[in-house]
């Protein structure tokens, strides 16, 4: 059963540490155990599937199952380990609704690392990693991506910038280049194409004449803007990532395969 997802479409699919391998077995945690057995309502010899991030994706059988405990047994691994594409998203954190939606939305666009930066306009003065967390593993869950993205650390911008890699484009969605065409962002985000990419979103305020300076000096900065509208902060990441994923990413690889079957 090996393969593409096209055949093989689980029902419940949980995120685990452990390693995954034919044979394998492991007690699933008391919050999985709860959501197969009371929620879900499964039954002994039903069928799940289990990721880790590593091993690719096992269909899994559940070999003893009570109210607070589920053991599963690795039976056969359903599709190969596929990375996503190598883009982050950094953004100044907004309200806790909307930190959520955030961070469940850019999983399901498929970014590597999601890390919230802190910046002179900023909303929030701290930043519940694990939730953002949480909210990454419940998307990659329901969205059939075979990875979680990475958590960064809630710090100011200035440092994330001093410790920038240096192959690794910074593009940044400036609202003060609204409609200002030699940054329009198709043409401006084809010239990351085939690299380590991230996304810099702003606070609602967006960024101050010194931060957006300091951004604009940088060796890796690639200006951008998102249309003639101000975008709010959740909209903005992700219209950018829609634009990043079909004009560099792996939209854009579906979209050339496409291509090639109708010719």
């Amino acid at each position: 059963m090996t393969g593409t997802y096209s055949s093989y479409k689980p029902a419940i699919r949980l995120f685990v540490h452990a390693e995954l391998a034919g044979g394998t077995e492991m007690t699933l945690d008391e919050g999985q155990s709860h959501y197969l057995a009371n929620v879900m309502r499964q039954k002994q010899g039903a069928f799940i599937e289990l990721f880790n991030g590593r091993d690719g994706s096992w269909q899994a059988e559940l070999v003893t199952l009570s109210r607070k405990s589920v053991a599963v047994r690795c039976v056969q691994q359903t599709a190969a380990q596929q990375a996503s594409p190598d883009v982050w998203l950094l953004f100044a954190p907004v309200k806790r609704a909307r930190l959520d939606f955030m961070a469940q939305k850019a999983t399901e666009l498929g970014v590597s690392k999601i890390w919230p930066v802190d910046t002179e306009y900023c909303q929030m003065g701290r930043v519940k990693t694990d939730r953002l967390e949480a909210n990454a593993i419940e998307a990659a869950e329901q969205t059939v991506r075979q990875d979680v993205p990475d958590i960064g650390p809630f710090l100011p911008l200035q440092a994330v910038l001093i410790d920038w890699p240096e192959d690794r484009v910074l593009i940044f969605c400036d609202e003060g280049l609204a409609g200002d065409a030699p940054y329009a962002p198709l043409e401006r985000l084809a010239m990351a194409t085939g690299k380590k990419a991230a996304i810099l979103i702003g606070p609602e305020g967006g960024f101050s004449p010194a931060e957006r300076e300091m951004i604009l000096s940088h060796s890796s900065a690639l200006p951008i803007h998102l249309g003639p509208r101000i975008l709010r902060s959740d909209t903005a990441a992700l219209s950018a990532l829609s634009l990043y994923q079909a004009v560099c990413g792996d939209w854009r690889l579906t979209a050339l395969t496409s291509t090639q079957l109708g010719s």
